[in-house]
């Protein structure tokens, strides 16, 4: 199957499906039902969705997500349609475009201009939102369907990676702040969102140990026990990974029964079934609601575990 990162005639809906996480049938059905939203059509009938279409079924399912009725989901997203507009998304967008095609092109120096430009004329939040998180879908979208090779795959990932790196070590924190321990549970790979969640977390004040991905179990227990950290942020991305974490939540609740644990991940979004409901807070969709919890939780505790 054949993707092309900026298609002139728009996207099909089996990759809409991948790049938002919502079923064709879901698609289908929030169309008639909702509006939200409404693709153009080929001559043969078939729907083709804009990027706008793309992120306005973003911003429903996001809304969705966090337990707001559906149609009153699509009328708060069809609402937001031209704040977003205002508020630079044609920018960003045009940003996250020419990123793409830099780092597909293994243009490092196109990319870090891109960046550059990407990080002085929006805040932080935004830049990972807009850009940098559509901009690896698509880049991993493309390397499913085989138009992005695992060379480009790597080289795009490396490129975000070092970047997130490097504003985690621009900041320290404050005195006193909570500490946070993140870390990709045994067996997952995909840590760009929890380097993400770290570099806000620490722009904002936060103590932040960071073990990053497919940390092995007994290490990510011993340090948990060993640190005692206000909240403990995981991740697991794959069905596999989610199916395993209660567990891990389990060991780390005996090992640090004073920390909030956090976890979120791609999973929760497919299967939203596996998400557990004791023991563990559910980060949500998006990065927004991630910091405001943790942020929420860490500042509430005491020293070595929550309030």
């Amino acid at each position: 199957m054949e993707f092309e990162l900026t298609p002139a005639d728009g996207f099909k809906i089996a990759q809409v499906e991948q790049l938002t996480g919502v079923g064709v049938h879901t698609l289908r059905a929030w169309e008639r039902r909702y509006g939200v939203p409404t693709p153009n059509r080929t001559g043969g009938k078939q729907r083709m969705y804009s990027r706008a279409d793309v992120e306005l079924i973003r911003r429903m399912r996001s809304l969705a997500v966090q337990g707001m009725p559906l149609a009153a989901a699509a009328e708060k997203a069809l609402a937001a349609v031209p704040a977003r507009a205002a508020a630079g998304e044609p920018a960003t967008v045009a940003l996250r475009e020419r990123m793409t095609r830099a780092l597909l092109a293994f243009d490092e120096s196109g990319a870090a201009a891109g960046w550059s430009e990407a990080t002085e004329s929006f805040d932080t939040l935004t830049v990972f939102e807009r850009v940098v998180v559509p901009l690896m879908r698509e880049v991993g979208v493309g390397w499913h369907a085989g138009s992005v090779t695992v060379a480009q795959e790597h080289f795009a990932t490396n490129f975000v990676r070092a970047r997130l790196d490097l504003l985690t070590r621009q900041v320290a924190p404050l005195a006193g702040a909570p500490t946070v321990l993140l870390a990709c549970i045994e067996g997952e790979h995909h840590e760009l969102g929890l380097l993400m969640l770290t570099v806000m977390l620490r722009f904002q004040g936060l103590r932040t140990i960071y073990l990053g991905q497919d940390v092995p179990g007994d290490a990510l227990i011993r340090t948990a026990e060993d640190t005692q950290p206000e909240v403990i942020a995981l991740n697991a991305s794959t069905l596999d990974g989610a199916r395993r974490l209660p567990a891990v939540v389990s060991l780390l609740r005996q090992a640090a029964p004073l920390s909030a644990i956090v976890y979120g991940g791609g999973a929760f979004e497919v299967e939203p079934g596996l998400r557990m409901e004791d023991g563990a807070h559910y980060g949500g969709p998006g990065l927004t609601a991630a910091v405001t919890l943790v942020n929420q939780l860490g500042r509430s505790a005491r020293p070595g575990g929550v309030a």
